[in-house]
């Protein structure tokens, strides 16, 4: 049962990582074709869509992962203040 609660937290971590390197690396792509003409780096009007899309993804992850960090102490405060 130990394991089993392992073996999640440990897919998990790894599905949230591999999240954050596929849009680092779709992101690289921005970098690499960014022209000044078109605004400033890293607002909208210098995105194509597709950059934007994943721009949003990016932000929409990192809060999900802000939301379950807090549920998480939450979670192990409840569990160490009872006792």
């Amino acid at each position: 049962m130990l394991i089993s609660k392992v073996l999640k937290i440990v897919v998990f971590a790894v599905f949230d990582l591999f999240v954050f390197v596929f849009c680092g690396i779709y992101m690289m792509g921005y970098d690499d074709f960014y022209n000044e003409s078109q605004g400033e780096y890293f607002s909208f009007s210098s995105m194509k869509t597709e950059y934007k899309i994943v721009w949003c993804f990016y932000n929409f992850w990192i809060f999900l992962n802000c939301l379950f960090l807090i549920y998480i102490i939450y979670k192990v405060y409840k569990k160490l203040a009872l006792k």
